[in-house]
């Protein structure tokens, strides 16, 4: 066996006896895909989101070229929902690393970029963020405060 597959063999051991369960490349080897963690943090916090807001969670995503950042949501309970399409309550996106405190723009003739219609159930709504400075990227962890709401640690895909 060559030396440079040897090493990869034992650290491929390595892994697996530590609980990893996987043997990548070293040359490969990357953080974990946001997309993937994004998925992993709506299947474990969905039935709380669910149960006390009446949504569920689909996501948050860069948009326009990085310079805005999109909250998307689906109506599970109209009742539980009203308070994220309140248009009293301000909504914010707060990145956990910068402490980055980003708001609904509001355009003259449009208006908030956010929906405040009454909630249907199994509807999708969205807000748009702005992210002046791209100060946001991909894979940061974020926070989304809406009135009493707020959902923690959201991962932008």
């Amino acid at each position: 066996m060559r030396p440079g597959l040897r090493a990869l063999t034992g650290v491929c051991v390595l892994l697996v006896l530590a609980g990893q369960g996987a043997c990548v490349s070293p040359a490969t080897t990357s953080a974990v895909d946001p997309r993937d963690a994004a998925h992993a943090w709506r299947v474990r916090r969905a039935p709380y989101f669910d149960s006390n807001w009446g949504v569920d969670i689909v996501g948050v995503k860069l948009v326009s070229s990085g310079w805005m950042l999109q909250f998307k949501y689906r109506v599970t309970d109209p009742d539980k929902a009203k308070a994220l399409l309140d248009s009293h309550a301000k909504p914010y996106l707060i990145d956990e690393a910068s402490g980055a405190k980003l708001a609904v723009p509001a355009l003259e003739n449009i208006g908030e970029l956010r929906q405040t219609a009454a909630p249907e159930q199994g509807r999708t709504y969205y807000m748009i963020f702005g992210n002046a400075n791209q100060i946001v990227k991909r894979g940061n962890r974020i926070n989304i405060e809406i009135g009493r709401f707020v959902a923690d640690d959201l991962i932008v895909e």
